[in-house]
């Protein structure tokens, strides 16, 4: 009777991952070993073989908000140890949540067999578990989307260029991560759009705060922060362009006054 409940408690817990991993179609293979003891290669194979599309580079990481939804990020590490030397691997979406997260215990007389040893069994438990992309089951941005979310910088300048709020513009933060947003009105509201940043779980598109106007140069704001939680404050928009949203300032780039 143990062994049956055991048993099922796997089969439910391989069951929930699946079903996590069933939104997902893309793996960016983070790897930090230079293909140490040909590990990239064997992990990359499986992989591919499971049905899943993998990139090597940043840079390859799809930018659509939808296809970047569908990517995973994978990273691995090892202790070589007497005794069972241990290899995890951990996937991670694209918002920082962790996704999935798999160990293999490797125990010889050797670190390179210990580790390819670990590595095969963790990549095993990977193998079996049934996977089918769905994208239904791909995580949705928990930020507001609007449709000016697609425009380019060349499209957001010329919008610029005409009459506008004081508020719009391109802003650069000061300080702290790097964002460059632009402060773009559509119906009511007026929402900061992601044009560059250096947060992997940012991505251009992507709406960083929600601003409503309450009298002139303040406005009621719902910011996000780099988790993504939301903090409610008031913005102020001074005289010489920075806009200040709770702890963070913005600079504005354009358009400046005597443009």
């Amino acid at each position: 009777m143990k062994q049956l409940l055991l048993l099922f408690l796997a089969m439910s817990s391989m069951m929930s991952f699946a079903q996590q991993l069933d939104g997902y179609n893309t793996i960016f293979f983070n790897s930090h070993t230079n293909n140490q003891w040909g590990l990239d290669d064997r992990i990359k194979t499986s992989l591919i073989k499971k049905g899943f599309n993998v990139i090597l580079s940043r840079d390859d990481i799809p930018s659509s908000p939808n296809e970047r939804l569908a990517t995973l990020e994978l990273t691995y590490h090892f202790e070589v140890r007497y005794g069972g030397t241990p290899f995890i691997f951990k996937l991670t979406n694209m918002i920082g949540e962790k996704v999935f997260e798999v160990e293999g215990v490797g125990n010889t007389l050797s670190a390179k067999a210990d580790v390819n040893r670990a590595c095969r069994r963790a990549l095993e438990k990977i193998e079996k578990m049934p996977y089918k992309f769905d994208p239904s089951k791909t995580p949705k941005l928990p930020t507001p989307t609007i449709n000016k979310s697609s425009w380019t910088e060349k499209q957001i300048r010329e919008y610029l260029s005409n009459e506008i709020n004081p508020i719009e513009g391109i802003y650069k933060n000061v300080g702290g991560t790097f964002y460059q947003i632009a402060i773009l009105k559509e119906e009511n509201r007026f929402y900061a759009i992601v044009m560059d940043t250096d947060q992997t779980n940012w991505s251009p598109g992507y709406v960083k705060a929600v601003f409503e106007s309450l009298k002139t140069d303040f406005y009621n704001t719902s910011y996000f922060e780099d988790d993504y939680s939301k903090t409610e404050t008031i913005s102020e928009l001074s005289n010489n362009g920075v806009l200040k949203i709770g702890n963070h300032s913005f600079m504005k780039l354009f358009p400046l006054k005597n443009e």
